[in-house]
């Protein structure tokens, strides 16, 4: 049985390669740029539509803020300031280093800040997932509404609606199989401790033991996804381009599903590349499509990593850096 730092090798020498054959396709992609264009089209840019992008990018914590306070469990409760302090440091984590390091640090933070304990931590994160991945599924019918998927796109979107179904009902079957609180104390032995944080996070899964709850956290990661998909229109404004409707999903769609794992700092070529091919599907110049992607991603990145390390960067290091609280 391999040993975990041959899983870790095994999973580092994946993504790398995923990493890898995404930015090789984007360099060939790029032979067929005329550099003098895409300068001339950046002089033509509007910034105030830039604005607009990083705003309503922006908004994205607001939201996501609003949807963690929401599915902490009820016995609990976070002060707005705290969690928006997890949420936009763990943002600036999640783009600036690559792998899981920000979702672990949001976790680490909201037992911490919001003093709930690292299980109910987890099941906020758990809950978050399940909500994204069917917005995620959303966002792609609404495509498959306008236009034909491309192959890729449709296989991969049957692939999450699989995973998400089973673990959707498999967390709904584990929040109520634990619906009673387990024993305050743990076990003394290693196993003992383990069964018992995982009862706790079970029995934390308090929003999917109340639709209205769980509703309300797949609202409002619809709500995200219209804030990012608001954000693809105005950069393509930017540019003065009035593409249809459909191409704007279809980017987002692209972008959503290729980072669904980070590969990489802040999607730093992913990104560009499954935005860059979406445009290229649907007849966006290469010219344009290169400067949308790269002017999309940085009106994504700038509020992302800017907020979190403006309202508490250094506080959140210190604070990771120190003893945790007793779980």
């Amino acid at each position: 049985m391999p040993d975990a730092r041959s899983s870790w090798w095994l999973s580092a020498l994946l993504r790398g390669g995923f990493l890898v054959g995404a930015t090789l396709l984007l360099l060939v992609a790029l032979q067929d740029i005329d550099w003098a264009r895409l300068l001339q089209l950046l002089r033509t840019l509007r910034i105030s539509w830039v604005a607009l992008a990083v705003g309503l990018n922006g908004s994205i914590l607001v939201l996501w803020s609003l949807q963690w306070r929401i599915l902490v469990p009820g016995e609990n409760s976070v002060p707005w300031a705290s969690m928006f302090l997890v949420v936009s440091s763990m943002a600036m984590i999640s783009n600036s280093v690559p792998f899981m390091v920000g979702q672990a640090s949001g976790v680490l933070l909201l037992a911490r800040y919001g003093g709930i304990g690292h299980a109910p931590a987890l099941s906020v994160y758990t809950m978050e997932q399940v909500a994204e991945g069917i917005a995620k599924i959303v966002v792609v019918i609404g495509v498959a509404m306008l236009a034909p998927l491309p192959a890729s796109l449709a296989r991969g979107v049957q692939g999450l609606a699989v995973l998400v179904s089973g673990l959707a009902v498999t967390f709904v079957v584990l929040a109520f199989r634990f619906r009673d609180p387990p024993a305050a104390r743990p076990p003394t032995s290693a196993l003992g401790r383990i069964k018992h944080f995982g009862a706790r996070w079970a029995h934390s899964l308090e929003g999917l033991r109340t639709p209205r709850v769980f509703g309300a956290g797949i609202a409002l990661a619809l709500g995200m996804k219209a804030a990012e998909f608001g954000g693809i229109l105005a950069v393509q404004q930017s540019l003065g381009l009035d593409l249809p409707m459909g191409t704007a999903l279809l980017v987002l769609a692209s972008v959503n599903f290729a980072t669904i794992v980070s590969v990489s700092p802040g999607n730093l070529g992913v990104f560009e590349a499954a935005s860059f091919g979406a445009y290229r599907l649907t007849g966006v110049s290469a010219e344009h499509a290169l400067t949308l992607s790269l002017l999309q991603h940085a009106c994504y990145v700038i509020p992302m990593v800017g907020v979190g390390y403006l309202y508490g960067g250094r506080r959140v290091f210190v604070e990771l850096q120190s003893p945790p609280a007793p779980s």
